[in-house]
């Protein structure tokens, strides 16, 4: 029992369970088979599958896997005639006749692995589909010189079709090739996309973040003016007790060393932005189906069923990405917010006299009037966590701040029974024209 444990355990190792599937399948196929009525010739599909597996899995090793598929094969055989059409006193015949795919996978394994068929298997080229040709066409010559004299075997009409034959298998390994890379690209492309989406919404956040140190930057600067002309004002009153003066000092000194520290962060955070940006400009489309996918499982994530509308009247090239990004999400999930359970988000997009409109509308509790004009000031909220802790209102603070750098302007109007904001944009700002 513990022996065949062992070999149960080790045959269901994921490289030998595929080495198994191959040689399976590969043994099957060998008896899906064309005979020639014109030459001696046998063309069956195992040679596809047996080539097709060589080129696509990597870790299966040629001639054992070779070994393994003839012996199967002859066993197959073997026992096909034996049982069910020759009387079983002949089975040397059997074996004798039978043996010829033996010849075959062996001398075709031999051959493709001399010719290091993987290392070209990367990209089907014109050589190695000959190389390929060739190879077949060898073994298929090979298994007939096993079965009938070479007389039978080298006339005009049966060379022909040995060819064409052998051709035809080879396109067969060669398509399958193609579509499964071609599968592979297509889940490469998506994984890539998917990244990068990613990438883009993380970037986005870093954006935030380096907007609100470059805002920091400028009260940091005046905190250490500030501190040194008080330390020059109390050293010029020249009091007796002078430790004011040099605590005056101290503040100046330790404000520069966190300025220094924030443009080493600064600096940092942008590179890390200029690096990670990998197209250097996306379509206002591609940034908005961005923004919806996020914010759509943003909605869901709150039980939230919202419907979203685009309107592009025209798609426009957007070079500085993240910003608009890190609009628009800040927009919209505010929007999401506001919807109580059910409704939609609206988006238009025009663009008139080089300026571009975006309009984020949504459906969800309308604002107070008498906080409409509070709406963008840094620190007004109306949101509040289930604890009674509001919010830091800093968002649309950030929004207005992000557009008015770009010389836009954001508004808030009620259109019927929506909310909208508004965002004016010149297009040479946000497309690097």
């Amino acid at each position: 029992m513990r022996v065949w444990g062992k070999i149960s355990e080790y045959l269901l190792k994921p490289l030998n369970k595929r080495v198994i599937l191959v040689v399976v399948v590969t043994v099957i196929a060998t008896e899906l088979f064309i005979v020639t009525d014109i030459g001696p010739f046998r063309f069956s599909i195992g040679t596809v599958v047996f080539v097709y597996a060589i080129l696509s899995l990597n870790h299966i090793l040629i001639i054992p896997t070779a070994v393994m598929v003839a012996f199967f094969t002859l066993l197959l055989r073997v026992g096909f005639d034996y049982f069910f059409w020759l009387p079983r006193e002949y089975f040397n015949f059997m074996v004798a006749h039978q043996y010829s795919g033996v010849v075959y996978f062996m001398l075709l394994a031999v051959i493709l692995k001399l010719g290091g068929i993987r290392e070209g298997a990367r990209n089907i080229s014109p050589a190695l589909v000959l190389y390929l040709g060739g190879a077949v066409t060898l073994a298929n010559l090979a298994e007939a010189l096993v079965r009938v004299s070479p007389g039978e075997i080298f006339t005009p009409g049966n060379i022909i079709i040995l060819i064409l034959m052998s051709s035809v298998q080879v396109f067969l390994v060669t398509s399958l090739v193609n579509i499964s890379q071609f599968q592979k690209t297509l889940v490469l492309d998506e994984q890539q996309r998917v990244s990068y989406e990613k990438m883009l919404i993380i970037a986005s956040e870093l954006y935030d973040e380096l907007f609100y140190m470059q805002k920091s930057m400028e009260n940091i600067e005046n905190i250490m003016a500030k501190s040194y002309n008080l330390h020059k004002r109390l050293k010029e009153l020249k009091l007796t007790d002078r430790s004011v003066e040099h605590s005056a000092l101290e503040i100046a000194e330790e404000v520069h060393e966190v300025k220094k520290d924030t443009m080493r962060i600064l600096a940092g955070l942008g590179e890390a932005l200029k690096i990670r940006k990998e197209k250097p400009v996306m379509n206002l489309s591609e940034i908005l189906d961005l923004v919806i996918k996020t914010n759509r499982s943003y909605s869901q994530s709150l039980d939230k069923k919202i419907q979203y509308n685009l309107r592009i009247e025209e798609d426009l090239e957007v070079e500085q990405i993240y910003p608009l990004l890190s609009i628009l999400n800040n927009l919209v999930s505010n929007a999401v917010e506001a919807i109580p359970s059910e409704g939609h988000i609206r988006f238009r997009i025009r663009c008139r006299k080089s300026i571009l409109r975006i309009y984020v509308c949504d459906n969800g509790d309308p604002v107070k009037a008498r906080d409409k004009n509070l709406i963008f000031t840094p620190g007004f909220t109306t949101k509040f966590s289930t604890e009674g802790v509001p919010s830091t209102g800093i968002g649309l603070a950030y929004v207005k701040g992000l557009v008015e750098n770009f010389r836009g302007r954001v508004l808030f109007k009620e259109i019927e029974d929506e909310k909208c904001f508004i965002v004016f944009l010149p297009v040479k700002n946000i497309s690097g024209g």
